[in-house]
């Protein structure tokens, strides 16, 4: 039903409508319980569509595409990616459409920030802080920041720590942009 509850109905008539009776109502199974926003600077080439699906099949309830001090494409409308999440969505068997926003500036994302529980800052720069620490402990609400494929400005990192957030490595590797917050969602849900 759009909000993580599925219903078992039994077909009563068909016609030119479909008539039915709810026989249960079962917490949807796909759906996880905690919540987490990707926040997705916006990556060259097409690979924005193929990060929101991924996303959004691995758990995601949104995603903020945004633009850093180190993208070099300009956005499209944000609406192609909204049907690639509800086709991802049908796919996986979830039963909530993760909200995919429009494009916004490094400004506006970091307001959004603060609403969340933990900020998991995804920086190739971090030294101190590795994704087991970050990961440790209930979460309920988590934002998650995946820079373009320059990276995070240690000036956007400082914005984000004061916002928050908790820089992480994600280990001795350096990602891809389109892997690192895929990767970081499939830790998230590991049950």
């Amino acid at each position: 039903d759009g909000s993580g509850v599925d219903y078992e109905c039994r077909i009563m008539t068909v016609g030119n409508t479909i008539e039915s009776e709810i026989v249960s109502r079962l917490k949807n199974a796909a759906e996880p319980d905690v919540s987490v926003t990707l926040y997705q600077a916006y990556p060259k080439l097409a690979k924005m569509e193929d990060i929101v699906q991924k996303a959004v099949e691995l758990g995601a309830r949104s995603i903020v595409p945004f633009i850093s001090a180190r993208c070099v494409k300009k956005p499209e409308d944000s609406s192609r990616l909204k049907r690639v999440a509800l086709s991802a969505v049908k796919q996986c068997g979830r039963s909530m459409i993760p909200e995919v926003s429009d494009i916004l500036r490094f400004g506006d994302v970091l307001k959004r920030m603060r609403a969340h529980e933990k900020l998991i800052v995804c920086w190739e720069e971090e030294e101190d802080g590795s994704r087991r620490d970050v990961l440790w402990g209930d979460l309920g609400d988590v934002g998650v920041l995946i820079g373009p494929e320059g990276g995070v400005e240690a000036a956007e990192v400082e914005k984000l720590r004061g916002s928050g957030g908790v820089s992480a490595t994600l280990g001795p590797r350096i990602l891809r942009t389109e892997t690192a917050g895929i990767a970081v969602l499939a830790a998230v849900f590991y049950d």
